[in-house]
C-alpha cells in the first residue's frame, strides 16, 4: 500500500491546508474575517459589481458557500447588493467604505505573510517554482479534458 505522502496533491493539500488556516487566523484576529470572507471581499474590490455568479466563479467557492458568505457579510455591513439596472435577475455586489478598508489592510497582511513563506527560496528558486507551478497547472488542466485515457 502507498503512504498517501507519495502522492503529490495530498502534500500540496497538507501545506494549503497549513497556509490557508494561517492566513485565516491572522486575518479573523485583525480584522474578523476569515479567508473565504475576504476572498469574496477581494473580488469585490477588484471589480466593483461583480455578480454572486461571478463570484462563484473567480473563487472556486461553492455556490450555496458564496450566498452565505454575502449574506454575513451584507449583514455586517462590509458588502452591499444592488439589483442590476438593465436586469433585476442579476445582483451586483460592491463595498462598503468599511469593507474597502479591511480589503486594504489585508492585502497589506497578506503580502506580508507570502513573503514571509516564499522568503525560504532564492530568487532563482521562486522563479523556478513559479515555472513548474504553471507547467503543472496547464498538465492537470489538459488531463482533466481527457480523463478518460486515466480509466481504461
Amino acid at each position: 500500500m502507498t503512504a498517501l505522502t507519495d502522492f503529490l496533491t495530498f502534500r500540496i493539500d497538507v501545506f494549503n491546508d497549513q497556509a490557508k488556516q494561517l492566513a485565516t487566523d491572522v486575518y479573523e484576529e485583525t480584522h474578523g474575517v476569515s479567508l473565504r470572507e475576504l476572498r469574496v471581499l477581494r473580488l469585490a474590490y477588484a471589480t466593483p459589481g461583480i455578480t454572486q455568479g461571478e463570484v462563484v466563479a473567480a473563487s472556486r467557492l461553492e455556490k450555496t458557500l458564496v450566498s452565505k458568505l454575502v449574506t454575513a457579510l451584507v449583514r455586517r455591513q462590509l458588502l452591499l447588493r444592488e439589483i442590476g439596472a438593465q436586469d433585476a435577475r442579476w445582483v451586483h455586489l460592491h463595498l462598503t467604505e468599511e469593507g474597502r478598508y479591511i480589503v486594504q489592510q489585508c492585502n497589506r497582511l497578506g503580502k506580508k505573510m507570502e513573503r514571509s513563506l516564499l522568503g525560504v527560496l532564492s530568487d532563482s528558486e521562486l522563479a523556478l517554482f513559479d515555472r513548474c507551478l504553471e507547467r503543472l497547472t496547464e498538465q492537470v488542466e489538459r488531463d482533466a479534458h481527457n480523463a478518460r485515457r486515466f480509466m481504461t
